[in-house]
């Protein structure tokens, strides 16, 4: 089974936590996997600070930012998402990480027209771009890492499948009332050009408390994770969304082979909704996001 992360590419939590933000047939089929955008809109801004523990001490490593904004794509009216992730500027001398992630998603269906990856970890350099041909059933791709000559590629489509950073918006728009505890929620998606069928387990509500002092109550679910050099598989990780229609990332946190990473939501601005999981009952255990 292909790798999420290479051993070289995974010494930096940063990169880690924009992955794990981000966990998350025809144009008919396609669509029919989505029913309605409720939780986001153009001009969304959040911000998370990523943490890697070391024994008993969580230190603050990177930051990963996520916008959403009104685009056109081939004459279709999309989401333009974009995700920055990047190690704080102390930390450069050691490991400087710059990556940044772009989607073009149709702005009805959510369905991703067009992925770019641009990944610069230390002295490791690549660039991914996919291509989806509903009409064909096919993603197209490129690829080039390091100084390697470009590899072009052609996959067929699945139903239903997303990309690393439109699954994200894709799994906040899931109708969770549906799901009771412990249910397995399927998704389809596009991992280094190999489509991964995976899925989401939801494990209920819980209550977190951030680091400014706000509390959410929060979906709280685990997303089974590829093996590779960083995760052993399995469901070592484990999502908050906040429980009212804007269903924000509150905080992520895994597990990895030395200690664990986590992610914590520090800002956000342009929600859609009214913030109304400050005002819900508490419920389940409360949860420190500290």
């Amino acid at each position: 089974m292909k790798l999420l992360f290479s051993s070289k590419r995974a010494n930096f939590p940063a990169c880690i936590v924009l992955f794990l933000l981000l966990l998350i047939g025809s144009y008919t089929s396609q669509a029919q996997c989505f029913e309605k955008n409720f939780a986001f809109q153009s001009g969304e801004k959040l911000v998370f600070r990523g943490y890697y523990n070391w024994g008993f001490l969580w230190v603050a490593a990177g930051e990963v930012k996520l916008s959403v904004s009104e685009d056109q794509y081939k004459g279709n009216n999309v989401f333009k998402i974009k995700g920055e992730g990047k190690n704080l500027n102390a930390f450069d001398w050691f490991f400087k990480l710059r990556d940044t992630l772009t989607c073009y998603a149709d702005y009805e269906s959510l369905s991703p027209y067009y992925f770019d990856r641009k990944t610069h970890e230390a002295k490791y350099n690549a660039h991914h771009e996919y291509w989806f041909d509903y009409q064909n059933n096919k993603i197209n791709s490129k690829i080039q890492k390091r100084e390697k000559p470009v590899k072009l590629d052609t996959i067929t489509n699945k139903p239903c499948t997303f990309d690393i950073l439109s699954v994200a918006y894709y799994v906040r728009n899931l109708d969770f009332s549906k799901h009771k505890k412990g249910d397995k929620i399927p998704l389809s998606m596009l991992i280094d050009n190999e489509i991964h069928s995976l899925y989401i387990r939801y494990r209920g509500l819980e209550t977190i408390k951030t680091k400014s002092g706000e509390r959410f109550e929060c979906l709280k679910f685990s997303p089974l994770l590829v093996e590779g050099t960083m995760f052993k598989g399995g469901e070592d990780m484990t999502v908050w969304l906040s429980n009212d229609d804007n269903r924000i990332p509150i905080m992520v946190e895994a597990k990895v082979l030395v200690g664990s990473v986590k992610g914590i939501l520090e800002s956000y601005d342009g929600l859609r909704n009214t913030k109304n999981s400050f005002f819900k009952k508490n419920k389940g255990n409360l949860n420190l996001a500290e």
